[in-house]
């Protein structure tokens, strides 16, 4: 047992904190996600600039990760809280534009890196790494892993899916991935795949 502050809302008070939070995390992702698709498209290393940004800087250390932003919470408060102010809330809906394409945007660097090498996506066994909606549970509500899956399997690409958390069918053990794919995705940052 844990003390836990009781804070005290009227109901409609309530319900816009609830919007307004995950709407600000939302938001948060979707920033670090276009500052992600941004360095990627002038060749930069995000991670490594992230790194540098949050480095000994305590105003940074909100800073997220780039990554696949989905669940089933996040993206519908969102556009709830659009919906309740009229559509005029431009922050949730361009955050929504960039998290929801971070799968086209990962499968286009692929693809550009593919092609310095003169190789493409069709015809390349791909796994996708991890299929839930977020890291060490088997929850795949809204998971934009599946959404990568698609997309890849759209440029004509062989995929392999595995999930430490999930049994589904078609999903292959990690080893057997490993073994037969030549590209690699990470889906979902599991702790398994770490290291």
């Amino acid at each position: 047992w844990r003390y836990v502050d009781l804070v005290e809302l009227e109901l409609q008070e309530a319900e816009a904190a609830k919007l307004f939070l995950n709407a600000w995390r939302y938001v948060e992702f979707g920033t670090a996600n276009q500052f992600y698709h941004i360095a990627g498209s002038k060749g930069l290393d995000f991670e490594r600039i992230r790194s540098a940004i949050v480095s000994r800087y305590p105003g940074a250390a909100g800073f997220p990760r780039s990554g696949f932003t989905a669940g089933p919470c996040l993206f519908k408060d969102t556009m709830q809280l659009a919906a309740y102010c009229r559509h005029t809330f431009s922050l949730g809906h361009a955050a929504m534009l960039v998290n929801e394409t971070m799968p086209d945007v990962v499968v286009e660097l692929a693809r550009r890196e593919l092609a310095k090498s003169g190789q493409g996506l069709a015809g390349a066994k791909c796994g996708v790494l991890g299929m839930a909606f977020k890291p060490n549970n088997d929850d795949v509500r809204e998971s934009l892993a599946f959404k990568l899956r698609r997309v890849l399997l759209a440029e004509g690409a062989e995929v392999l899916c595995c999930d430490v958390y999930i049994r589904r069918d078609g999903f292959v053990s990690v080893g057997e991935l490993l073994e037969r794919c030549e590209l690699l995705f990470v889906g979902c940052p599991h702790r398994e795949y770490l290291g």
